[in-house]
């Protein structure tokens, strides 16, 4: 009983420890950025695991926003051009801005969408490529908001390619359908 309880105290201290080594792998000039309010950062992480979108505007944005926090901060700035290192800074960035929390979404709602789910989601993860798609799935994941201007463009552009892709009566995906189809549609890493 004792050595149970022993595991448990050490395996918190190992977590505790591992938990602050990955708090401290951002340097303490990234606070402003942590703490601001918009939504790039987290847009450009989508935009990665979407389609490694490293070029996206809002991977631009980020790098600018970074580099900016180095010069303010008056620190050698670096630029990120290794990808590896940009990838692994923007996800710190991201999980540092919201930590575990990102929105589960709950199945399709439509019977429409439900019945012709791979087409839908093949056609949303085309979609994926476009950064104002991908800025939505970052707003549905991170803000819990699937009404956004984004939200809005990336469902009248899947509606317009399912209503050209489907016979009669054409697909069309609801509101509500919006998330989980989005989500499904990310690749696999």
């Amino acid at each position: 009983m004792k050595s149970g309880l022993l595991i448990t105290a050490l395996s918190a201290l190992l977590a505790t420890a591992v938990n602050a080594a990955e708090n401290e792998a951002l340097p303490p000039y990234f606070a402003t950025l942590i703490a601001g309010k918009g939504g790039e950062i987290e847009a450009c992480y989508t935009a990665i695991l979407a389609r490694d979108g490293l070029d996206s505007p809002a991977c631009s944005s980020t790098r600018w926003l970074i580099l900016f926090t180095q010069k303010k901060a008056k620190v050698a700035a670096r630029d990120y051009q290794d990808k590896t290192d940009f990838k692994e800074i923007v996800s710190k960035l991201t999980q540092a801005r919201n930590g575990t929390r990102v929105h589960v979404q709950s199945p399709p709602q439509t019977q429409q969408v439900i019945d012709n789910i791979r087409t839908v989601v093949g056609v949303a993860r085309s979609e994926l490529k476009d950064d104002r798609v991908s800025h939505c799935l970052a707003d549905i994941r991170y803000k819990n908001d699937p009404s956004s201007l984004y939200c809005d463009y990336a469902l009248a552009v899947i509606n317009l390619t399912l209503s050209a892709l489907t016979e009669t009566p054409p697909i069309k995906m609801q509101r509500e359908d919006l998330a989980a189809v989005l989500e499904q549609a990310l690749p696999t890493r």
